[in-house]
């Protein structure tokens, strides 16, 4: 998973680890659990259900094996046994939060993602009477005390990650049909009464940081997805959440035989309504790497062909990140190489994860065009080289890691122009030392519009100099200069706020920093 989570960070891809809560096992022949398997650790939290044709009692719903072929994926669970931890006993959701929380305490994901098996798609009758009776909770009705015990599950995982690591994203992907009958002109399996999941629930309370039903579907039919989605977009709008589609790739070319553009019109669809941020497709292998009738190229060349932002989520953070600084441009063989300093901690202590090299042919650039998003580059790099020979305009901004996105940087022409005479910055200016706090260097930053005099020196609170870094007539241009930490006998001073100034012919300015010892 470290492995899995670095590569995808440094492709500018949020991992979300993806778990299957209760599920033990869908047969009942269980010789190849290892001994150290909570199966065996824990037999009193095992429930072992003979899958049936009937849905929780829910008359609208007793259908057979095919039509959940037809709504769902074929022999998940229908014709076998299925053997789950039991969903309604306290020591099991606490075991099952233990486990998510695990993997969010040690490694940097990005989210956890919780799939649709929650009770067995193939029924459930009284095997879980017994739990029923000793833990109620207050519940006459067993259906009703179900969905509950999904319900506490959903909030409790989302609790504990709000306690430790909040930026982190919580979602489910649910069975795409709530309820049969909704909205209208739907009909099937009811998630609602068959696996007592209950999503509708979970916005209402606001356990969720997204959904991703499952509307493996086409348009029209009693699965529509023209109906289906835009439903799902409202319900989560009204809640202000978020909604990623789970799409069927896979079913282009099973024996389902989808055409080569209903997949592309449905994510046509999903970017006309309001409310629906995304996709997600199942299966990787299956759907997208062997390109049924050139699915994959329909993405790479059209609907996919601009790189794109992972959408905030603003009920978890607002604050954007501090400005990337001094942003430059220098010009190579068929190539120009965009670089940056990383900017400041912001006010709510977070530093960028990501940057966006924003280009366009013209001033000033719209950053809420995809197409001029030249790059999403990893927190860890500070400079992106775009093979062009066009005349671009450049500028950068930081991402934190909820997406949420600072001002625009725009670049510095460091090189000669097309006309032959040198570029240089517009006026005297003092940027801001980075990184700040620091230990044990730090880089200052400062340009220079006409030949001057300059000084750059240190100073303590009191105002005492420390160090002199620059003394010197410089030409105009754009300059760095790097401080140890040191006086100007080269000893190490003590670690506090200093300031640092720097002064000209006509201008001085001066910005405080923090060495941390």
């Amino acid at each position: 998973l470290a492995y899995f989570i670095s590569q995808a960070h440094q492709r500018g891809i949020e991992l979300h680890a993806w778990f299957n809560p209760y599920r033990i096992s869908t047969t009942s022949n269980l010789s190849g659990l290892h001994p150290s398997h909570v199966y065996h650790q824990h037999p009193q939290w095992v429930l072992t259900i003979i899958n049936r044709s009937e849905y929780g009692g829910d008359t609208a719903n007793m259908y057979s094996n095919t039509l959940f072929m037809e709504t769902g994926m074929p022999d998940r669970d229908q014709r076998s046994t299925s053997v789950i931890l039991d969903p309604g006993l306290t020591v099991v959701r606490e075991y099952i939060i233990n486990v998510f929380m695990d993997v969010v305490n040690r490694y940097k994901v990005d989210g956890v993602h919780m799939d649709d098996y929650f009770y067995p798609y193939g029924g459930i009758a009284d095997e879980d009477a017994a739990t029923f009776a000793a833990e109620p909770r207050g519940f006459t009705d067993i259906h009703d005390w179900r969905r509950d015990n999904i319900n506490l599950l959903v909030q409790g995982i989302y609790d504990s990650i709000q306690v430790v690591k909040p930026w982190v994203k919580w979602g489910v992907s649910p069975f795409g049909i709530w309820k049969y009958g909704y909205p209208p002109g739907i009909v099937g399996l009811s998630s609602y009464s068959a696996i007592y999941c209950d999503p509708m629930a979970w916005l209402n309370a606001g356990t969720v940081d997204y959904l991703t039903p499952q509307l493996y579907w086409p348009f029209t039919g009693g699965q529509d997805y023209g109906i289906l989605m835009p439903w799902w977009a409202d319900s989560t709008a009204n809640h202000n959440r978020h909604l990623y589609v789970g799409h069927a790739p896979y079913r282009i070319s099973d024996y389902h035989n989808w055409p080569a553009n209903e997949l592309p019109n449905q994510i046509r669809l999903n970017r006309a309504t309001d409310g629906c941020q995304g996709s997600v497709y199942f299966r990787m292998r299956n759907g997208l790497m062997n390109n049924p009738k050139g699915f994959i190229d329909s993405l790479l060349t059209d609907l996919y062909r601009y790189p794109a932002i992972s959408p905030a989520m603003a009920w978890k953070d607002t604050i954007p990140p501090a400005t990337p600084c001094s942003v430059y441009v220098e010009t190579a063989i068929d190539e120009y190489i965009i670089s940056w300093h990383s900017p400041a901690v912001a006010a709510d202590g977070d530093t960028a994860v990501k940057y966006v090299v924003y280009r366009s042919l013209t001033e000033p650039i719209d950053i809420s065009d995809p197409a001029n998003i030249a790059a999403i580059v990893p927190g860890n790099l500070n400079d992106y080289s775009d093979a062009t020979t066009s005349s671009f305009h450049y500028a950068v901004t930081a991402l934190d890691q909820l997406s949420n996105e600072s001002d625009l940087t725009s670049a510095v022409i460091l090189s000669i122009d097309d006309m032959g005479t040198a570029s240089v910055p517009a006026k005297f200016l003092l940027h801001p030392n980075s990184p700040n706090p620091f230990n044990p260097t730090t880089s200052i930053l400062y340009e220079l519009n006409v030949t001057s005099p300059v000084e750059l020196t240190i100073l303590d609170l009191k105002g005492a100099q420390v160090a002199t870094l620059v003394s010197k007539i410089q030409t105009p241009g754009s300059y760095t200069a790097v401080w140890n930490g040191t006086n100007q006998n080269g000893r190490p001073v003590a670690g506090g706020a200093y300031f640092y100034r720097l002064k000209g012919d006509g201008f001085s300015a001066t910005h405080k920093m923090i060495l941390l010892k």
